[in-house]
């Protein structure tokens, strides 16, 4: 006896309750695979983080700029390699929807202290000679068609310019990341730039830094480090934080809540969903079926051939339905990232969370046509001919 050919012609003889089978199983694998996801992406922006990079913050508030005179003094502190500013903009482009995370820094020690920024040697140069110059990452250029050579307005919500005149800002180069602890989603200037203009008055907002950037010397600790920075400005004019830079990425985690225990229950709740959908689709065809399974045993097929129908039948729709819901997330990465790229710039769907899908649909379609197999297998032929009539 053929049983694929079997099982094949069983679950297609409801044809519309079997696509709405496939259907409910794909939506809810590709939900598994997008809340999964967001939580492998944040672990991955803090687990690459580099253990030679520790960033010094207000100890008061993130949002409390730290004066610019810290930054000659960092850098002369033992260990210290290089120091650079890093101030957050919270510009728009064009619309308050545009929102994106824009950062003015000092470009030639960025590249220097991230080496995760890939980016040609020609655009590195452009920028470095242009004061108004920018790079922004492969995703967000993307996202707004912006190419090497555009002018972007920006509009600037804690930097605001007279007459809410925008910042103008040419692109010299459009980077790509090789690690998940640096997004593609983000625009870098210079940071004297914006300094310059507020000392002019072209430009209103607070002075300073948000933070600083600092890299290391081979050989040093960043617990030994960031002790050193602390204690130095322990009595102002402004008490610092200073932490690894996988400790800050953390931090951003935080702020978001108990994000993974929140759609771990999700995740939890979508997958009891399907696995009560699928075992109520194989009970429902159960019943249907008793008069053939009486038919076959009572011409000596043995009991274990209703339960590899059964068992087969539940496992190849949650697997029809698990295939099309993982080719979804796949195909949906990079829209996806683009939607939620100023919260979850670095989104993405990881080998691990592929695997974890199609053992969730093996396990689902195996324990949902479990209970029918085994109600099957114990039946006897003259029952089943009984009650199938």
């Amino acid at each position: 006896m053929n049983l694929g050919r079997l099982v094949r012609r069983q679950a297609l003889s409801h044809p519309v309750r079997a696509l709405l089978t496939i259907g409910a199983v794909a939506v809810a694998i590709f939900l598994l695979c997008f809340l999964r996801s967001i939580v492998t992406s944040l672990d991955a922006a803090v687990k690459e983080s580099s253990g030679r990079r520790i960033i010094t913050a207000s100890a008061v508030s993130l949002f409390q700029a730290l004066p610019a005179s810290y930054n000659e003094a960092i850098a002369a502190i033992d260990g210290v390699d290089t120091v650079s500013r890093f101030t957050w903009f919270g510009g728009v482009y064009k619309d308050p929807e545009n929102f994106f995370a824009q950062f003015g820094t000092d470009p030639e020690l960025l590249l220097s202290q991230y080496p995760e920024i890939a980016l040609s040697e020609e655009a590195k140069q452009a920028w470095f000679d242009d004061k108004r110059g920018a790079i922004v990452g492969i995703g967000i250029a993307e996202k707004f068609g912006w190419e090497v050579g555009d002018t972007v307005p920006i509009l600037g919500t804690i930097f605001p310019r007279p007459g809410d005149e925008p910042w103008e800002f040419t692109i010299h180069g459009i980077y790509r990341s090789t690690r998940a602890n640096v997004d593609e989603m983000t625009m870098y200037f210079h940071w004297s730039y914006l300094d310059e203009s507020i000392e002019s008055g072209d430009s209103m907002g607070p002075r300073g830094t948000s933070v600083y950037l600092i890299r290391l010397e081979d050989g040093w600790e960043g617990e030994e480090v960031a002790q050193a920075i602390d204690d130095y400005y322990a009595g102002g004019p402004q008490r610092t934080r200073t932490q690894p830079e996988a400790a800050f990425q953390a931090d951003f985690v935080n702020m978001m809540g108990n994000l993974p225990t929140f759609l771990g229950m999700i995740g939890a709740a979508v997958l009891v969903a399907i696995l009560f959908g699928v075992v109520n689709t194989m009970t429902i065809a159960a019943r249907e079926r008793l008069r053939s399974m009486g038919i076959l045993k009572s011409v000596g097929f043995s009991d274990r051939i209703p339960l590899r129908l059964y068992l087969m039948e539940s496992t190849m729709l949650v697997l029809l339905g698990g295939g099309i819901g993982i080719g979804l997330a796949f195909v949906t990465q990079a829209p996806l990232r683009a939607v939620f790229g100023a919260f979850i710039p670095v989104y993405h769907i990881a080998t691990e969370t592929y695997l974890a899908a199609v053992v969730t649909c093996i396990a689902v379609g195996l324990i949902s046509g479990l209970v029918p197999a085994i109600r099957a297998a114990r039946l006897k032929p003259i029952e089943a001919l009984r009650r199938g009539t």
